[in-house]
């Protein structure tokens, strides 16, 4: 979390190679924390990603419940559109893709790794 005078970012893991469409035009996902939150309590926040970009925001000045640091997120409704144009910007792997169905959750894709990756690239002798 970082404060300013005028907002409050929400720092998460993700960041705009992981989802594009909130930065390309004003996608809407909602957000939802995958705890309980407390009855009541939200705040005007705007959830952003590591790469140090203007770009990378997942929402803002989002009415959100009270999110603490180590909590999990889910962005709702990404679809089609997540990994067809997520990339690998600043080196960053591509993500797990979870499922969800009714009250089922499954791992449809697996995360990069690094391997994976750098799998294609050569160096020259």
């Amino acid at each position: 979390e970082k404060r300013g005078t005028a907002k409050t970012f929400k720092i998460v893991d993700a960041a705009m190679n992981d989802l594009i469409r909130p930065a390309l035009y004003e996608g809407h996902h909602e957000i939802v924390p995958l705890r309980e939150p407390e009855p009541g309590k939200t705040e005007i926040v705007d959830i952003v990603g590591p790469v140090c970009e203007s770009g990378d925001f997942f929402a803002q000045d989002r009415e959100l419940p009270v999110l603490a640091a180590g909590d999990r997120i889910a962005l709702l409704s990404a679809g089609a559109y997540g990994f067809v144009m997520a990339s690998n910007y600043n080196s960053r792997p591509f993500p797990a893709e979870i499922l969800v169905s009714g009250d089922r959750a499954e791992v449809v894709r697996k995360r990069q790794t690094l391997d994976d990756l750098i799998a294609g690239e050569v160096m020259p002798e």
